[in-house]
């Protein structure tokens, strides 16, 4: 009794990006297929838009068949590389951009802060009265920044001496400021650095945090509040003394 005989297969592997996989999709259904691998099928058994030619090899027909995919899928992968280049330009256009902003931007604050010294501290002051409150280390390019803070504080500013150099306060920010702190009732520090950020922004929070590093915000524990030093803000030296509870503040004593 003779057996069947059995077809042998081989298996025939094809990497394709997404694109190019995308791509002979379209090709196929174009071509009345259901489907890639149909429409391959069709091709290497010689029922597609190009057969194989008879007598040809397995490792030929393949090389054929893999020329024939590229030569379909070339538009598009060069349309994609054209775009991945013109996309990596703009990055580049970007960050040069944003790095000349960046170098001009203290040149710009350099200048604003020279002019104020010429014309008396007036812009100066003004950028103060936006900021409410200005660092000695935001301003690294000051030549003589005693004589600049001085200024500032003959211009009506509350300067103060802290651990890390001076700061410069807007006197209404100022008065806003004393009372957000002393009218707490909050004892940790970090919780009360937060209620002031949430109340008064970032610039409060970081003067709060600076003057309890320097001693001129204490903790009463007699009277369970949080005290600003008189002397903060007058310039006088010697160490920081503190308000009663029932004090009256006087406005000057801030200036």
């Amino acid at each position: 009794m003779s057996q069947s005989k059995v077809d042998k297969y081989t298996v025939i592997e094809l990497r394709l990006t997404d694109a190019e996989l995308a791509a002979l999709e379209r090709r196929a259904k174009d071509a009345g297929y259901q489907d890639v691998r149909s429409y391959l099928e069709a091709i290497v058994k010689g029922g597609g838009p190009s057969p194989p030619a008879q007598g040809e090899s397995l490792e030929g027909l393949a090389k054929r068949l893999e020329r024939l995919i590229q030569d379909m899928l070339n538009p598009f992968t060069q349309k994609v590389d054209d775009l991945a280049k013109r996309l990596a330009q703009i990055e580049e256009d970007i960050e040069s951009l944003r790095q000349e902003r960046q170098a001009a931007q203290p040149q710009a604050e350099r200048r604003e802060a020279e002019a104020g010294g010429r014309q008396g501290g007036s812009t100066a002051v003004e950028r103060l009265r936006r900021q409410g409150v200005v660092f000695q280390e935001e301003l690294p390019w000051l030549k003589a920044p005693d004589k600049f803070f001085a200024k500032l504080g003959r211009e009506g500013a509350v300067v103060l001496t802290l651990s890390d150099g001076k700061a410069a306060v807007d006197p209404e920010f100022w008065k806003k400021f004393v009372a957000e702190v002393e009218s707490t009732s909050l004892k940790d520090p970090r919780q009360v650095s937060d209620k002031v950020q949430a109340d008064m922004g970032d610039r409060a929070a970081a003067l709060f945090n600076k003057m309890v590093r320097s001693g001129l915000i204490i903790y009463d524990e007699d009277t369970k509040k949080w005290r600003v030093a008189k002397t903060a803000g007058k310039g006088s030296g010697g160490p920081p003394e503190y308000e009663a509870e029932e004090d009256e503040e006087d406005e000057e004593g801030y200036l």
